[in-house]
């Protein structure tokens, strides 16, 4: 269901509307205040890549169906977005860049001398809820909305775009900030970089003489092959606790605000919102997961579930389908979210050989069988000193985009109804 930012009525007349628009503004239908564009050239997954100049858009959250090399279908740059909309799933975003879509995604840009394209995007995204699968663009069009005169479209998109933009700053600077400790990982525990430096009587490259000291120089046998000598091969089950999450029924949930929210893998992607149930039930407490936690996703989507994440959304009931995963110490908290980010493609791959209707998952037999590399204590702290500053600074961004997120989602209905002006917006700031 897609997410309704606005709470306003869905108004059948502009006289209606006109009741509770604010002075000076106006009320139109949707359909009166975007133009569409031309796509050009539609491209699929059969004809897009995993890399390329051009991304292609698709209906799905996550916005992208691959890439391609060609001639882009719609041309967009940050002084002149373009909106698009998904037909089946209303998805909506922001493009800054050329880019194509595939079939059912609807590019647009605000009716020139009538609505800014930015205030187009904050002032219809969510406006309708994906009760069957159909075609809505036809229902999205009929919609009327509040609409201001064009500075304060400007301004109202200024403030939001500015909390969009930071948060989107924050996404990217975690992007480089994961790479890094990736890089880290593979090297030191795939590659065993350090330790083959060792072994040709070079110094390894990048470490001070102590972390040098903690590598082996030398390799042995195991189930996974060479390892690096006084490390363990083990089964990826045995790295940390996973406890799965409760199974609730319809009769478990409450209204919402009473009890806790019930985590499932749209509130660890998107965090808790409309669409998110509420229970009251002692589930036990090794249900209950917090700011900090790590989970796994172990069934779904092949394609996008199947992730570990770091939970940051405050006290909540973790469903089933997701594991809790509990280590011993920090350290071992952080190896193993990055083992599994490591780990994704081959436990994606898993779960896509026993999937059906769409689904996939991975068993605990599943992760008693797959061997993984443990280094040893003193590596495995090593490690810990390099990433932790990394790992700290990627969920302190991340805790302050849900805050921006929260602040955002708060503020848009009420510059969109006019019951807070821009002014008031930015004098309440300072």
């Amino acid at each position: 269901m897609a997410r309704d930012w606005l709470h306003l009525p869905k108004f059948q007349a502009e006289e209606d509307a006109a009741v509770v628009a604010p002075e000076g503004w106006g009320t139109r239908q949707i359909e009166d205040i975007f133009d569409k564009l031309e796509i050009g050239k539609r491209f699929d997954q059969k004809t897009s890549f995993a890399s390329g100049k051009v991304p292609v858009v698709d209906q799905s959250a996550d916005g992208f169906v691959g890439y391609h090399d060609e001639q882009p279908g719609v041309v967009a740059s940050k002084t002149s977005p373009v909106i698009t909309f998904a037909n089946h799933t209303c998805e909506m975003r922001v493009m800054r860049r050329p880019f194509s879509v595939i079939q059912n995604v609807f590019p647009m840009v605000g009716r020139l001398g009538v609505c800014e394209t930015l205030f187009f995007y904050y002032a219809t995204k969510g406006r309708v809820h994906l009760e069957e699968y159909k075609g809505h663009y036809p229902d999205f069009r009929r919609l009327w909305i509040n609409l201001p005169p064009l500075a304060e479209q400007k301004a109202i998109a200024a403030v939001l775009g500015a909390l969009d933009d930071k948060i989107e700053l924050n996404r990217r600077m975690n992007a480089t900030l994961e790479a890094m400790a990736r890089a880290l990982f593979q090297s030191w525990f795939v590659d065993f970089d350090p330790v083959r430096a060792k072994l040709d009587g070079r110094p390894p490259a990048a470490l001070d003489p102590a972390t040098a000291a903690l590598f082996p120089d030398s390799f042995h046998d195991s189930p996974l092959g060479h390892i690096p000598t006084g490390w363990n091969a083990i089964p990826l089950y045995d790295t940390a606790q996973w406890v799965n999450g409760a199974a609730f029924k319809n009769e478990d949930f409450c209204a919402p605000g009473k009890g806790l929210p019930v985590i499932k893998i749209a509130e660890l992607k998107d965090g808790i919102g409309a669409q998110t149930k509420w229970c009251q039930r002692d589930a036990g407490a090794d249900k209950i997961i917090d700011t900090g936690d790590l989970v796994y996703s172990w069934s779904g989507s092949p394609d996008t579930s199947l992730e570990a994440f770091l939970w940051s959304g405050g006290r909540g009931l973790l469903n089933q389908h997701i594991f809790k995963v509990i280590s011993a110490t920090v350290a071992e908290k952080r190896f193993v979210y990055y083992l599994l980010q490591y780990l994704r493609p081959v436990l994606v791959e898993t779960a896509r050989n026993k999937q059906t209707t769409g689904l996939g998952h991975v068993t605990i037999a599943d992760m008693k069988r797959l061997q993984v590399c443990m280094p040893n204590k003193a590596v495995l702290a090593a490690f810990d000193r390099n990433v932790a500053p990394i790992f700290d600074k990627a969920f302190t961004n991340t805790l302050e985009s849900r805050a921006l997120a929260t602040l955002r989602d708060t503020l848009l209905p009420k510059l969109l109804s006019g019951e807070l002006s821009v002014a008031e917006t930015l004098s309440k700031s300072l």
